[in-house]
């Protein structure tokens, strides 16, 4: 019985630390400080060759947010780092 528990809580941990990794992926961007960060116009111009309708920019766990449209018109929301403009996190629209 007790080995149960025990090999119970060991995939319960399992499954924790694989549920904080996926939200720290998600959240690269690190904790850039604000004067650190590139402007808003300076990300547009990184994130034009993409060919995204941008609707909005912006900020959400210290990323850039960019809610966008891609050339199908499908919704989508990226994250990039505030520093690098490096896309981090992509979620989009399947319909």
């Amino acid at each position: 019985m007790k080995s149960i528990i025990l090999a119970t809580a060991a995939i319960a941990s399992i499954g924790f630390a694989t549920t904080a990794h996926a939200d720290d992926d998600r959240r690269r961007c690190g904790n850039v400080p604000i004067a650190d960060w590139m402007s808003e116009a300076d990300l547009r111009n990184r994130i034009a060759p993409l060919g995204l309708e941008i609707r909005d920019i912006d900020i959400d766990d210290g990323c850039y947010e960019v809610e966008a449209r891609n050339k199908d018109g499908r919704k989508m929301e990226i994250h990039f780092n505030p520093q690098s403009g490096e896309q981090v996190w992509i979620d989009g629209d399947d319909d």
